[in-house]
């Protein structure tokens, strides 16, 4: 097996930055960003935040507090765009039609989707790039975990790695909803109408750091286009067994007011429902689209870069 290459960190603080401290979290992925309040940030601070997230796949800020215009602003600093959810509760009423609410109680428990290992909105053509996600309510144990899709692809043996650069998947946001139970029955139609799907590469050359990512989840993943549905299932479920590698995680304890910014090609996400009770778990999202920007693969180059001696 491969040891991932993205970097080899300690607790030690990386002074690499000068615009704020990063510590990192673990030696594959994740790190701790402190001295910087994500309302007041410069063009400077900006640009570093962009280097650390493209170095270390997801970032956390503590006791950021931002209300929903400070929000959307930090969604700015990594695109152009900012999505707004194709069936998700949002803040529109309140003027935030981009701000996503997360809000779930036990009752609930059996139609999230955040309890799965996955990309988010990977059906569109052009899926998020980043999201910023800040926590209001977050009961004891309900934590978030990502993985690195870059490592994922790097631990695997060589003639699997030569096999899913081969591979397209197809994507749908229909397919998800069903598939989880997810959206409500009155949307269904919509979203079937909506038809919102794509055809990407299994693993894609990430657009700003050139790591190759295996781009396959739990969430929008319908099917490996040109294989029949059992073969198709056996390769998917390869795919998702590689992300759950304790290894290659981090995982997250919340407090109101935390701030996780995360790489949405780069890294796989799990929303751990933890033993709600009666308690409330209530995040705001927004993430950062760029419409230039769409997954994608050099597969005859990767694949001669995997078979070199």
């Amino acid at each position: 097996m491969n040891a991932p290459a993205q970097f080899r960190a300690n607790s030690a603080r990386d002074d690499s930055f000068s615009q704020f401290d990063v510590t990192p979290a673990t030696p594959v992925l994740g790190a701790y960003v402190s001295e910087l309040h994500l309302a007041e940030v410069t063009k400077a601070a900006a640009e570093e935040l962009r280097a650390a997230l493209w170095r270390y796949g997801v970032l956390f800020l503590r006791d950021q507090h931002l209300t929903p215009e400070q929000l959307t602003a930090a969604g700015y600093l990594f695109g152009p765009q900012l999505e707004e959810h194709t069936f998700g509760k949002t803040m529109a009423d309140e003027g935030h039609p981009e701000v996503l609410v997360i809000e779930q109680m036990q009752s609930d428990r059996a139609k999230t989707t955040t309890d799965i290992w996955h990309h988010d909105v990977t059906a569109r053509q052009n899926p998020n790039l980043v999201s910023v996600l800040q926590a209001s309510e977050v009961p004891f144990g309900a934590d978030t975990m990502w993985t690195s899709a870059a490592a994922a692809f790097e631990w695997l043996p060589d003639a699997l790695k030569v096999l899913f650069l081969s591979l397209d998947v197809e994507h749908d946001t229909a397919y998800m909803a069903l598939r989880h139970d997810f959206a409500p029955a009155d949307k269904l139609a919509d979203l079937v109408a909506l038809g919102e799907s794509a055809i990407h590469p299994a693993v894609i050359r990430h657009p700003f750091n050139d790591r190759l990512c295996l781009f396959v989840g739990n969430g929008y993943t319908k099917r490996i286009h040109g294989y029949s549905a059992e073969q198709g299932e056996h390769l998917i479920k390869l795919a998702i067994d590689q992300a759950k590698i304790p290894e290659i995680q981090v995982r997250f304890q919340w407090q109101p007011g935390d701030i996780a910014i995360w790489d949405n090609l780069g890294t796989l996400h799990y929303g751990v429902t933890g033993d709600l009770r009666n308690q409330k778990r209530l995040l705001h999202r927004v993430a950062a689209w760029s419409p230039d920007i769409r997954p994608s693969l050099d597969r005859q180059a990767a694949i001669d870069a995997v078979m070199t001696p």
